[in-house]
């Protein structure tokens, strides 16, 4: 039987031949030292790496190659050399001939001599600079906000949760957060779009970090909300010294495409302390006290308190119960007479929001709107209240031996204005209801008149309101910014006069002189003016002297329920109570 040829066995001088000359052409720096840390053998992969040749480096200390802060390093893996482990990539700074400085990983092992103890040592180095690079420079995008190049969300939760397990073991350290959120912003993308919506965040970003002191750290959580974490602090003072430099810093006004804007914050603040478990929790909090900050106006400051926390989380409450009001069928409507103030005979109704709460019992709109407005809800509720009166006056109508319609007053929010719809559900509403649309008036806010800055949108939308037949009234006029000058503008029939004028017209002078200016130009403009919350005989007589119409209020009937509405329609007999 034949047999294979087997190649001959190297001898001692080939294979350490071979070696070298692996060692020689390999890619990786390899150096030997010994256990002290001399260096005893360097290849040429090291001269290209850390330019120094052989002869510069062979019995010298590794050290030559250590940065100073890096000097501890040695002594421990020299250690673990003379025990015989081995150091698998470790993560570390090199430092090369021209001073330059790289990121490296670096294997060390032991060399054995025949006894197998450890007789020397050797180092295989591979530059990672640019991987190390590369993963912060994709950390840097994963943390900080792409148009700012602020901190973004994730990176200020975690500098955050930081600051918590500090304060868990120092007592003494304080912080707290800003909370930022910019008045009217929605403003500047709607009239002149996003790109300079962006321009003018980034214009923030800026003002922001120059208010801030050396440790603080500014963030842009989304949109226009961004957040300041303010480190060793003293107490509430600095978090309230903060919100005003920052208020300072955007003072000035910023100038896009020619025009100036002037950019205000609400500041929401919380402190930092042993109840937060989550960095959340913290940041829920100065977000609860800036809605309060906004609610008081524009550049407001507010510092947060447990009572903020109980009124967010009962609002909460109630916007998860309204959101079930509807489809549950807890909303009612009352109806409050408007009255001819001479003869106290009834001319049309008002349709008053009731919610009717399994556990509250009936809610006020002030306690209900506002929320409704905030998320939304106000356009289907508004659509059923269009809806019901409607159906109501269609009802009363076919009931009734009178041959013209009953008229009923329902008032359309700002939110169901600027919403695509508006038009179609009215038109809905009266065409369910089979109802004429003489017998509906939609009573709508003098702010939202002028929402625009010049009431074009305005006029368009309630030219088409007011094809369908119904009447347009101008509610709770006086309040807002308009004046009687601008309702010629506007397919309007009649004013509302509103009630805190008519309230103070016995203590105040100036209200008294108010009304009467507004009921002589609204007659000089035919328009009807009607008064509201006429509550006393006085009042009723002062707006008779001055040509006012029509009045409503607890003078004449509370609201009614419609069975009790009817009746009074029916008798259309002065309606004064006693």
């Amino acid at each position: 039987m034949r047999t294979e040829p087997q190649p001959a066995a190297l001898d001692t001088e080939q294979t350490l031949a071979l070696f070298r000359g692996m060692v020689e052409s390999a890619d990786d720096a390899i150096l030997g030292k010994t256990l002290d840390g001399v260096i005893t053998y360097w290849n040429p992969a090291s001269e290209r790496l850390y330019g120094y040749s052989r002869d510069e480096v062979v019995g010298q200390s590794v050290n030559v190659l250590i940065p100073p802060e890096r000097s501890e390093e040695l002594p421990d893996i020299l250690a673990r050399l003379r025990r015989g482990e081995r150091v698998d990539h470790y993560e570390t700074v090199r430092v090369r001939k021209d001073g330059t400085r790289m990121e490296v990983s670096v294997t060390v092992s032991p060399i054995l001599d025949g006894s197998g103890r450890p007789a020397g040592a050797s180092a295989i180095t591979r530059d990672i600079s640019a991987q190390k690079q590369a993963e912060r420079d994709l950390r840097h995008v994963a943390l900080h906000d792409a148009l700012t190049d602020l901190p973004n969300r994730m990176l200020f939760t975690e500098r955050v949760a930081q600051a918590l397990a500090r304060k868990r073991r120092d007592p003494d350290y304080k912080f707290a957060i800003l909370f930022l959120d910019f008045d009217d912003f929605k403003a500047v993308n709607d009239s002149l779009g996003h790109h300079s919506g962006d321009r003018l965040l980034v214009e923030i970003a800026t003002r922001l970090q120059s208010a801030g002191r050396p440790g603080d750290l500014v963030a842009r959580l989304g949109g226009d909300e961004f957040t300041v974490l303010l480190d060793e602090i003293s107490g509430p003072s600095d978090a309230e010294s903060a919100a005003r430099r920052i208020q300072r810093a955007l003072a000035s006004p910023v100038l896009i495409q020619g025009r100036e804007f002037f950019i205000t914050a609400s500041v929401g603040a919380a402190l930092g302390d042993e109840s937060y478990r989550r960095p959340e929790d913290l940041l829920r909090d100065a977000d609860i006290a800036m809605y309060h900050a906004k609610a008081s106006g524009p550049a407001r400051y507010q510092l947060f308190d447990l009572p903020m926390r109980e009124r967010a989380q009962a609002r909460l409450t109630m916007q998860t119960d309204l959101r079930n009001a509807l489809e549950r069928n807890q909303f009612r409507l009352l109806y409050q007479p408007v009255v001819e103030l001479k003869t106290g005979r009834l001319r049309s109704f008002e349709a008053l929001l009731r919610w009717h709460h399994p556990t509250r019992g009936v809610v006020m709109p002030t306690d209900f709107i506002p929320i409704a407005e905030a998320t939304g809800l106000i356009v289907p509720i508004g659509a059923w209240v269009l809806a019901e009166a409607c159906r109501q006056a269609a009802r009363w109508h076919r009931a009734s031996r009178r041959t013209s319609p009953i008229r009923i007053s329902v008032n359309l929010s700002a939110r169901q204005l600027g919403h695509a719809r508006v038009v179609e559900d009215v038109r809905r509403a009266l065409a369910d209801a089979e109802s004429s649309g003489m017998a509906l008036q939609l009573e709508i806010t003098e702010s939202v008149l002028l929402g625009d800055g010049h009431g074009s949108v305005a006029t368009d939308l309630l030219t088409e309101l007011r094809l369908l037949g119904v009447e347009l009234h101008v509610d709770d006029f006086g309040t807002g910014y308009s004046s009687l000058t601008y309702l010629h503008r506007f397919p309007v029939q009649a004013i509302k006069v509103d009630r805190s004028f008519v309230h103070r017209m016995g203590a105040r002078r100036t209200d008294l002189e108010i009304v009467r200016s507004i009921v002589d130009l609204a007659t000089t403009l035919g328009l009807r003016v009607i008064a509201e919350g006429v509550e006393t005989q006085a009042q009723r007589e002062r707006l008779i002297a001055f040509g006012c119409e029509l009045g409503q209020g607890f003078l004449f009937a509370e609201p009614l329920e419609p069975a009790s509405a009817i009746v009074m329609f029916e008798t259309r007999g002065p309606v004064t109570r006693a």
